[in-house]
């Protein structure tokens, strides 16, 4: 998929069930005049920055190296691999702090029937571009 903002970034999105070789690959990257970052699934303790003025580095997962919302998203100290299984520990987790906090008007920090509903808006539309072989506003 091909995506142009309002602002005039642009983006591209990859999705594959049969890519020989990948079991379950989510890869995220981001790509800046000066500096680059990626992320993927299938190594998920590690960050990978890419810059121009300097050399090119991995971040192992270590939460006291980060900000309070990304250290709370972490039960081990650094050097210790989290897995699959506590990604829905940590969304149950930020879940119960939200309904304990009691605050109903603030910002979530999951995802909600709200946004699985945006999702397949965006799914209607990525087929409706299909169809109709062109742009499609979303």
């Amino acid at each position: 998929m091909l995506f142009h903002y309002d602002n005039g970034a642009r983006g591209t999105m990859l999705v594959s069930q049969v890519t020989g070789g990948r079991k379950n690959y989510c890869h995220f990257e981001i790509v800046g005049s000066k500096g680059s970052l990626a992320w993927d699934v299938e190594n998920p303790n590690e960050l990978w920055i890419g810059r121009r003025d300097a050399p090119n580095g991995i971040l192992i997962k270590d939460p006291s190296l980060m900000l309070p919302a990304g250290r709370s998203a972490n039960s081990y100290p650094g050097g210790h691999a989290e897995g699959f299984d506590d990604s829905f520990k940590q969304l149950y987790a930020a879940i119960y702090r939200y309904m304990e906090a009691g605050d109903f008007s603030a910002p979530k920090s999951f995802a909600t029937f709200e946004d699985g509903h945006h999702e397949v808006v965006l799914c209607d539309k990525i087929v409706e571009s299909h169809r109709a072989r062109g742009w499609v506003s979303v």
